[in-house]
Order: C-alpha cells, then structure tokens, then sequence
C-alpha cells in the first residue's frame, strides 16, 4: 500500500509542477489568472477499524482553484485598450453569428476589425448595451454588438455650385486649347472643341464623390472692332453631359472685363434632376486660367473624427464637426461562483452550472467595476512566488520519488528472506 502512497504523491506533485510552470508560462499573457493545485489527503474508513490506527492512503488533486484577483493595468494610450478597475467581465460573443456563445474575460486589448466590429486577438466580438445618441441605456435585457462605423451622417446630392472662374485673354488669345471659333462640336475627349475646363465638386445621392467637370467654349473672341468676349458653358457629371436649359446662356464679359453675361445661375438637366451653376463672380484677367473659388451644397458621409470610452462604458464617437454620439454601453458581468467558470483559454469563460447564471449591469454600478479606457490588465501572476512554488513541488516530488525507492527497497528485502 505504501507504493500507492508515494505514487500519489508523485502525480501531486508533478500536477504542482504543471500548475505552476503554466503559471510563469503565461506571466505575459493579458488578462491571464493564475492558478494553484489544492490537494486532499485520502483515507480508507471500515466499520470495525480503530480511528487512532489509520494510516493515510495518500493523496489526490481536490481542484485547480483560479485566483481571479485583480492584476496590474498598464497604460497604453489606445483608446480600444480597455481594463476593469474592480469586480465583473467584459462579455464577449465567441463569433458574429447570432447563435455563436457568450463568454466573459478581463483580457482588454481590443481593436476594430475589417467590419468595424470590436474584437479582441481571438476574435471575440465585444457586447455592449444599446444607447440612444445622447447615450442613454434603451434596454438591460438584450445585448448586441458593438460596431464602430468609419462613417456617419445623412448624405445630400449636389444640387447647385458656386464657380468663380479667371479667364484669360492672353492664352492663344483666349482660346486657350480649342482650335477654332466657333469651335467644332463639343466632346469632353476632344481638347481642341474647348478652351478650358475645370473639375468641379459634386455629390451623389449617396454622399459619394463624382467626376464632374465644367468645360468653357470660347464662342466670341475679341478683336479691335469688338473687345467684348463671351464663353458658352458644358457640364459633364460622371461621364454624362447635362444638357443646358437656356443653350443661349454665356459667360461674357466687356472691353473692360466687367461680367456681363453668366450673372444668373445656370441650369442643367441632368438624369438625376437639375443642377444649377453660378458663374457670377468671374473675371477676365491677361493672367492664367484658374479657378477662384468653388462651393457646392451637396454633403458626404462625415468620417470618424475621434472614439472615446469612459468610465461607465459608454462609447462615443465624433463624426467630422457634428456632436459625439453614444455607439453603446459596454457589457459588464459577473458570478456567484467565479471557481465554476470554465475556461475555453485566451483568459476567457463560459458560464456553467456550477458558476450560476451571470448578473449582467453596467460599469460603476453596485457590483461592477469602472472601466478604464487606454489601460490593459496584466497577468495576476508573481513570478517571484511561482518560482518559490516550483522549487517546493521540486522537492515535493523527489520527496515522493525517495519514498517509492525506499519501498522498493523494503520489498526487494523481503524477497531475499523468503530465498
């Protein structure tokens, strides 16, 4: 019986062994809990033996208990850097499919992934609460995702445009490109049927930028008998030519070069509704051709400007100049029974029938900690006195190995008196 005895203290102490060297294995990982081996002593009880005679029959491996006390944060300046300073988890989803499982971990190194989900290294999907936009909470029974969009806002097509042009005189005497006046048919792919064009700011009715340009055909040239000079206009949006409302309506201006013509805005039919272009505060210079100045009302998606989480979860975003809107409260949970968790590793936890039913809330509330943004939680781990244990489990099993070789010894003893 006594070779079982040892033998049991050999597994103990080489499951110590284990136990620990996976302890300073994972003295880096984020979010790791240490754990430690708790042993129980067997005895083998008969109704007619004398309690004062029993003999121990070793030992055996009662649990891993997890110490899930807090570890250290450590600053890191990313804003998706997220730790828990007190009690709970952050409830992850294992996958973004709707059946995928809900785990729980304190491993905060989370980012965005190609869909603007928030994921940590694994994979795990962050849960949050839904939020109106001022950031109160809509509900405490469901949770979903939380998604970072690049891009916010209500798009608005280009209707109108402001163009202030500077034409010049001198260019192969206002000219510019085109060959001749009047000038052959107009082709946006034919540089001699034109004197100038400039590309011009424009929308779709989905907030995305266009090709659109505006083309200037010289239609009366000055001379000494007639100074004046006067430009027909061509808009062209995304490879479609409008069509001019008034064909009759120029840009002119007199010996002088004050506008006389192109005062009043311009319209042209487009497939996609009207666009109106103001050519009023334009001039006529000996310089270069050029462009003084551009606006147009239509409006694009505005792009996330900056992202921050503070200390009850909840996320805001900043799109371009408009005012932060709340995207979600980050989920905290937390166990009757923590040693019930079961470990699917990545310092991650499912729920389980020993553990109980996770009590959800959010951060600062009773029960739940504060979270802190720009922050990971390091491994709870002392290497100081992992080091210390392993050397003890050391001796622990040549202790065990010692006794085994003393039995052998024992019973080799014995063989020889029977020969």
């Amino acid at each position: 019986m006594a070779l079982y005895t040892a033998l049991s203290g050999l597994n103990a102490a080489q499951t110590d062994i284990s136990v620990t060297s996976n302890n300073i294995a994972n003295v880096g990982t984020i979010g790791f809990h240490g754990s430690r081996a708790e042993f129980s002593d067997i005895y083998t009880n008969s109704p007619y033996s004398r309690p004062a005679s029993q003999v121990g029959q070793g030992v055996v491996t009662s649990r891993i208990g997890v110490d899930f006390s807090q570890g250290s944060l450590r600053a890191t300046g990313n804003v998706l850097d997220l730790s828990i300073q007190g009690p709970g988890f952050f409830q992850v989803r294992t996958g973004a499919e709707d059946d995928a499982k809900l785990a729980y971990t304190r491993a905060g190194a989370f980012g965005m992934n190609v869909d603007g989900y928030v994921t940590n290294a694994t994979g795990h999907h962050m849960m949050v609460y839904p939020t109106a936009a001022d950031g109160a909470r809509l509900g405490t029974t469901e949770t979903q995702l939380l998604q970072i969009p690049q891009q916010s806002g209500t798009p608005r097509a280009t209707t109108s445009v402001d163009l202030g042009m500077r034409l010049s005189v001198t260019d192969n005497g206002a000219q510019g490109t085109q060959a001749a006046v009047p000038a052959a048919p107009f082709d946006p792919a034919d540089d001699t049927s034109f004197a100038h064009s400039t590309s011009v700011p424009f929308f779709d009715e989905t907030g995305v930028a266009v090709p659109a340009r505006a083309y200037f055909i010289l239609a009366d040239a000055p001379d000494a008998a007639d100074p004046s000079i006067s430009y027909s206009v061509q808009f062209v949006v995304d490879g479609e030519t409008a069509t001019p409302a008034d064909p009759a309506a120029v840009l002119s201006f007199d010996g002088n070069g004050v506008q006389t013509g192109g005062l009043d805005a311009m319209t042209f039919d487009l497939p996609t509704g009207p666009i109106s272009l103001n050519l009023a505060n334009s001039e006529v210079t000996r310089g270069a051709f050029g462009v003084l100045s551009v606006n147009h009302d239509g409006r694009s998606l505005e792009s996330l400007a900056s992202l921050e989480v503070r200390d009850d979860g909840n996320v805001w975003a900043s799109y371009g100049a408009e005012p932060a809107v709340s995207l979600g409260q980050i989920v905290v949970g937390n166990f009757n029974d923590l040693q019930g968790l079961t470990s699917i590793g990545g310092a991650t936890y499912l729920e389980s029938r020993v553990s109980g039913a996770v009590r959800l809330g959010g951060a600062g509330e009773s029960g739940f900690g504060l979270i802190r943004s720009g922050s990971i939680e390091q491994a709870n781990v002392d290497l100081t006195e992992e080091l210390v244990n392993l050397i003890m489990a050391q001796r622990n099993y040549q202790a065990s190995a010692k006794a085994l070789e003393t039995n052998g010894k024992l019973s080799e003893t014995v063989m020889n008196i029977r020969s």
